[in-house]
């Protein structure tokens, strides 16, 4: 009968610590190989076939056109003429100066105590002036070829090139001399592509239908 041999304990440990180092081994080649292969790019290659191609677009909502002042008893004294209107609001859109009728291209308001005039949307201030007959004139030039002209401002607290938001406070309201029976007055016009728009519609508009 042969001997049975029995191996020593060291013998044994020493066996294990080999092929455990030879699998960690190669499992750090095959990692680096795979590496190689695949090229680290932020890991969108795991999302890829998760996440679609499409993305859900989001409309962007343009804000409510406001009117430029926010003092509710500032009224109406002369209507934006508009030649397809009846004959009393066209008689209330002309203006008398100097033995001479002009068509309103704006619509002038009133109020009986002094009004903070306000930005009605977005814009850059283009120009700010002073005119003999209407006093200080600022101009706001918007996106989609739109610009708003506030006249008759007793102050202007704009600079030309200033970026205005909505709602910004642009002057006081103050007199004129085409309406002399109020000292807080605002001439407001809208002009869109060269062109004046009632500014009793433009407050309805969806600028995004403008071009």
């Amino acid at each position: 009968m042969k001997p049975k041999y029995k191996l020593k304990s060291w013998v044994v440990i020493s066996v294990y610590l080999i092929a455990l180092g030879a699998v960690v081994v190669s499992l750090y080649l095959v990692g680096k190989v795979l590496k190689e292969a695949i090229p680290y790019d932020n890991l969108s290659y795991v999302y890829r076939g998760i996440i679609g191609e499409d993305y859900p677009v989001v409309n962007q909502v343009e804000p409510k056109i406001i009117k430029p002042f926010l003092t509710e008893s500032v009224v109406i004294v002369k209507n934006y003429y508009d030649m397809n209107a009846d004959a009393k609001i066209q008689e209330n859109s002309l203006f008398l100066y100097a033995n001479t009728y002009m068509q309103n291209t704006g619509i002038l308001y009133a109020n009986d105590a002094q009004f903070d005039v306000v930005c009605v949307m977005d814009g850059t201030v283009e120009d700010v002036a002073v005119d003999e007959v209407m006093g200080n004139i600022v101009t706001v030039k918007h996106k989609n070829n739109l610009t708003t002209t506030y006249q008759s401002l007793k102050e202007v607290h704009v600079l030309v090139g200033s970026v205005i938001k909505q709602g910004d406070i642009i002057g006081i309201s103050g007199p004129n001399k085409i309406k002399t029976d109020s000292e807080n007055m605002l001439l407001f016009e809208v002009c869109h592509n060269g062109v004046t728009i009632n500014p009793e519609e433009f407050y309805q508009m969806d600028i995004k239908e403008l071009s």
